[in-house]
């Protein structure tokens, strides 16, 4: 086998493992968020419109307010931005935050939570396997020849 197969092999294998390790320090830090959190019931307030991005357009991120249990009250925005606004004035979400730091605060949703480490984790997993397989199945073609 000539280098230039080994290192293709070797370099989709580690951009996969890398993928897939992001993935799951990502998911670690979402599950140890989730189990120190508190949750609360929190009202949409607004959006902060940000524009930029890929498309040029602009983006909203929803503001929302929430009392922690001692009766602090807190706004957040969220870190999940979209071209339209999915909330009404006053609509109520439930969130987690970090008794600590309640400006730590996220949607109880699976796109706010879990989109970013299972897409990283797919992503990885499947570079890192369709290299080992596509290896082995060149191994396999040349010993038969």
């Amino acid at each position: 086998m000539g280098k230039l197969p080994i290192v293709l092999f070797v370099s989709v294998l580690l951009v996969g493992l890398i993928l897939l390790g992001l993935g799951l320090l990502d998911l670690g830090s979402t599950v140890a968020f989730l189990a120190r959190a508190e949750q609360a019931e929190a009202r949409f307030s607004g959006a902060i419109a940000r524009s930029g991005g890929n498309h040029g357009g602009t983006f909203l991120y929803p503001t929302f307010q929430f009392a922690t249990r001692d009766g602090r009250v807190i706004t957040f925005t969220s870190s999940a931005g979209s071209t339209a606004q999915p909330y009404a004035d006053g609509e109520q979400v439930r969130i987690a935050y970090d008794p600590q730091r309640p400006e730590d605060a996220r949607l109880l949703s699976f796109p706010t939570l879990w989109v970013a480490p299972t897409l990283l984790c797919a992503a990885g997993l499947l570079l890192a396997a369709g290299a080992a397989l596509v290896r082995a199945a060149l191994t396999r073609q040349r010993r038969r020849a």
